[in-house]
């Protein structure tokens, strides 16, 4: 049996990369990366900003179309403060509906004969302001026209920190008592 010599040959081939090549792959990528990592920033933070947007809206929305189905359904306004009004109702356990904002918390609320209030708007809103005038036909006499009109200024409640979590919207409207008498 013959054991024959192992020889190892080092090849000439030059299958790696120079140094000179891996830095312009490394600057090439860098490159890309900090054209891409910013725009990519920048689409998060105007999603969270239209999010944040549509929450309020929503909000705004929602509490502009409740106050004023609870005035036009409504057979009377028993009151009309500054930031609450009183509002007659022909069903004895929703008699009288109360709406008012809750001046600690912010939260616009309602309450319906003795129920316990409950809040119009989420916890992510805070409602900065509420007025409401009463516009009730007090010139002529007669008491016709029962008219309610509100301002209220829903804004976004998180942490002041940052620009996109901030938003706030006015909504101004009005109502009328549909049971007026013609």
């Amino acid at each position: 049996m013959k054991i024959s010599n192992f020889k190892f040959q080092i090849s000439n081939s030059h299958k790696g990369f120079t140094f000179i090549e891996l830095i312009l792959y490394v600057a090439i990528v860098t490159i890309i990366l900090s054209a891409i990592v910013p725009f990519a920033w920048s689409a998060i933070e105007t999603g969270v900003k239209s999010a944040v947007q549509q929450e309020v809206n929503a909000n705004a929305r929602y509490i502009s179309e409740r106050i004023k189905y609870e005035i036009r359904n409504s057979i009377g306004i028993n009151s009309v403060a500054a930031a609450s009004i009183s509002l007659a109702t022909s069903t004895p356990a929703t008699n009288p509906t109360i709406i008012d904002r809750d001046l600690p918390t912010g939260n616009i609320r309602i309450t319906q004969g003795a129920a316990s209030p409950v809040n119009l708007n989420s916890a992510n809103t805070v409602i900065n302001s509420l007025t409401f005038t009463d516009f009730t036909d007090y010139v002529s006499g007669n008491f016709k026209t029962k008219h309610i009109r509100f301002v209220m200024t829903v804004a976004a409640s998180f942490a002041p920190a940052r620009q996109e979590y901030q938003d706030s919207v006015v909504v101004e409207s009005s109502a009328e008592v549909r049971s007026n008498p013609l």
